[in-house]
């Protein structure tokens, strides 16, 4: 019944009729003289969709009621408003833990001493540990001793070196120094996209791309913490499992 040489399942054997045999019967377009079609219902589908709508309506209410019983006890309005906001934050949460994982970047974990925006400093820390209920002074104390004795070296570094470029032209060493600045202001002003003479691409949204493509193929390696092409490589030139042996007239591979 699906054609030579495939099979099709017949679904009129369901049937649920007053007689068996009238299963495999042909519909028929006339009856008596008169159209079948006719006296079918044109409204029938829009009618079921309204009987569904109206089914889901109520089962929508009849959830919402259940939502708000705990072991069959109904809540009050009090407790109805804590039970929503804890059920909001949970949302938030898991909606933040989705967007984290399906935009993880491909950028590896920078550590703290090269925090240029400072976004980690002694205030946040302190706030962190009296959130915790700690008492965060002697922290502060020795995070901030530590940072001025850093400052001091530096600045005597600085100063010795001062000393001993004080034969330098300063005419010359401005020139350099204004030069320098200039440049790093201008690389910094720049936008990624900026098509720069001599890399090779037609325009930015060629860059674009090429910079879209060149952090998808590195997300899942950086993400499982895979070996990169930086890493170092130290190769088995010889395995000893092939190398290792008698040797004779035969494969060196097989023993």
């Amino acid at each position: 019944n699906g054609g030579a040489g495939v099979y099709s399942a017949s679904l009129k054997k369901h049937y649920l009729l007053a007689d068996d045999e009238w299963k495999e019967d042909i519909l028929p377009e006339i009856l008596d003289g008169h159209n079948v079609a006719d006296f079918l219902d044109p409204d029938i589908l829009q009618r079921c969709e309204e009987l569904e709508r109206e089914e889901g309506l109520r089962l929508e209410e009849e959830a919402a009621q259940e939502a708000f019983q705990i072991d069959g006890h109904e809540l009050t309005e009090e407790q109805r408003e804590i039970l929503g906001q804890i059920r909001k934050k949970k949302a938030l949460l898991i909606q933040e833990h989705r967007m984290k994982k399906r935009t993880a970047e491909s950028r590896p974990i920078v550590p703290r001493k090269f925090d240029k925006d400072r976004t980690f400093t002694t205030n946040r820390m302190g706030r962190q540990l009296s959130s915790m209920g700690f008492d965060p002074r002697a922290a502060l104390d020795r995070a901030r001793s530590r940072s001025r004795g850093r400052k001091r070296e530096r600045s005597l570094s600085r100063a010795a070196s001062d000393g001993d470029d004080m034969d330098i032209d300063g005419q010359q060493s401005s020139k350099k120094l204004r030069a320098l600045s200039r440049s790093r202001s201008r690389s910094k002003s720049r936008p990624p996209e900026e098509v720069v003479p001599g890399e090779g691409f037609k325009d930015s949204a060629q860059k674009k791309k090429a910079i879209k493509k060149a952090k998808d193929s590195v997300r899942n390696r950086n993400k499982e913490a895979r070996r990169g092409e930086a890493d170092r490589v130290i190769p088995t030139l010889k395995p000893k499992h092939l190398f290792s042996g008698k040797r004779s007239i035969g494969k060196t591979s097989r023993r």
